[in-house]
């Protein structure tokens, strides 16, 4: 099984699909998991959402100082009861969030063999003790589906130049950004749902896709036109967006009917919406909570989270700007330090958001649950090769991406085509655990392994050369 946990998100407001145990009141968590099917390998991949209100949470103080903290436990089991995954990890929120409509969300992605498993979360408040949890049944599919069970979000957009890192409320898939939610809590001021749903073809299919909504009863309340679709031989991606304006206030469900080849299948998920009153009310606040500035981001943070957040900024720092750092400077010093070192990168200094620092520790925290190695030498993410490239440059502008075949070591190419032409080029050389190493690229300022093509061997240079349009085995071809 493989597992990866992405990243902590704080914002506001025919086969079995996963079963929610036990329903979920507004109060307590709310956890969903979205199934898709990853043909090469036969899995089944599972990304699970869990949001966490923060009013589950007790503030370490009263004042604006406070700060709210909790352990995530995650679990998955077979269906013997023999425990496949087992991992935790600490986040913390200042206290000025625990307000009844602001929520935190965690992300954990693994993959699963065909078979029925089990889901648990935990969520631990550090400062009360106090614990809740909840859990899905899962199933991993057999054979291929024809679809992915039905993703709902606020928000998909499309990633571009300088705009492919995702931020704290989005994951990427393909070449797109999800907003994240393990329920869809639509309102009058933002009725818009969007859906994300792959289908999977052995060939090249053409079909249709119909949405629809109904309420609590089961009444159908909207029904769209058939909207045609293609999907490529090995499947696609079929997203879309509904204005639900209108809709009165209440729990509903959404189904997408997708027929392809002469077969229909049907996937579905929920969602909410709320009433306009009550909407007005928390957008006030929710606006004022989004004015984050570099003062209020560092002012929150203690002795431990200040030097957490000054460690990456070597791999950006000019080389004398981190001269002035020393661990013995006060608390106050220390925050001073780092406001001023983001003021001078602020690319709009007349608005209280710093563009530039969001997109760095954004890049950070994705790359610290993508890309963590273990082991004996275990190391935050983006402290790994394919870490640091990732917070430098963002995510590629095309990859190649090989497991294990015949005598190669699995790898990855990343190309970017932002600016001058670079690659690089990974391989994992600790017999499939995971721990990918720079091996190669065109970049001066990187080091590479001089003799990285007997590392990944034959088979793999020239597929990597196939992929960047470049004979490796060309005198002529430019190794360093």
């Amino acid at each position: 099984m493989l597992a990866v946990r992405l990243m902590t998100l704080a914002f506001l407001m025919a086969m079995a699909a996963p079963r929610q145990l036990p329903r979920q009141s507004d109060a307590d968590l709310i956890l969903r998991a979205v199934r898709s099917y990853r043909a090469e390998q036969g899995r089944t991949e599972v990304n699970a959402f869990v949001q966490v209100p923060y009013m589950l949470l007790q503030p370490t103080s009263s004042g604006p100082e406070g700060t709210l903290s909790y352990r995530v436990e995650v679990k998955v089991t077979d269906s013997t009861g023999l425990k496949l995954l087992e991992q935790s990890w600490q986040n913390h929120a200042t206290a000025a969030l625990r307000r009844p409509e602001a929520s935190a969300v965690d992300m954990v992605r693994f993959s699963l063999a065909p078979g029925r498993y089990r889901l648990d979360v935990g969520v631990v408040d550090s400062v009360s003790g106090r614990r809740s949890d909840t859990a899905v049944d899962l199933e991993g599919f057999a054979t291929a589906p024809p679809a992915s069970d039905l993703l709902l979000s606020p928000q998909i957009r499309p990633t571009a130049d300088g705009d492919t890192v995702p931020r704290p409320a989005e994951l990427r898939w393909g070449q797109m950004l999800v907003t994240a939610t393990a329920r869809l809590d639509l309102t009058p001021l933002r009725p818009t749902a969007f859906y994300l749903l792959e289908a999977y073809s052995a060939e090249e299919a053409t079909g249709t896709l119909r949405m629809r909504v109904t309420d609590s009863s089961g009444k159908q309340m909207i029904t769209t036109a058939d909207t045609p679709v293609q999907v490529p031989a090995g499947g696609g991606i079929l997203k879309g967006q509904l204005d639900l304006s209108g809709l009165p206030p209440g729990p509903y469900g959404m189904v997408a009917a997708l027929e392809l080849g002469g077969k229909t299948v049907e996937r579905s998920a929920g969602f909410t919406m709320a009433g306009l009153d009550e909407t007005l009310e928390k957008d006030v606040v929710r606006r004022e909570a989004a004015k984050v500035t570099d003062e209020g981001y560092f002012e929150a943070m203690g002795d431990e989270e200040i030097a957490t957040a000054k460690e990456p900024l070597s791999l950006i720092a000019e080389s004398a700007e981190l001269s002035k750092w020393s661990k013995d400077l006060s608390l106050r010093a220390k925050r001073r330090f780092m406001i001023d070192f983001w003021k001078r990168r602020d690319p709009t200094p007349g608005t209280p958001v710093n563009e530039t620092r969001q997109l760095f520790y954004d890049a950070v925290a994705y790359a610290d649950k993508t890309y963590a190695e273990g082991g004996r030498a275990s190391q935050p993410g983006w402290k790994t090769d394919r870490g640091r490239i990732y917070v430098k440059h963002g995510s590629p502008d095309e990859q190649l991406d090989r497991v294990q075949a015949g005598r190669s070591v699995p790898y990855q190419v990343w190309r970017y085509r932002r600016g001058r032409d670079r690659y690089y080029v990974f391989a994992d050389r600790s017999n499939g655990i995971g721990i990918y190493q720079l091996v190669h690229s065109n970049d001066v300022r990187e080091n590479g392994v001089p003799n990285w093509r007997e590392v990944v061997r034959e088979e793999a240079v020239a597929d990597i050369g196939r992929f960047l349009g470049i004979d490796f085995f060309d005198a002529g071809a430019g190794f360093r």
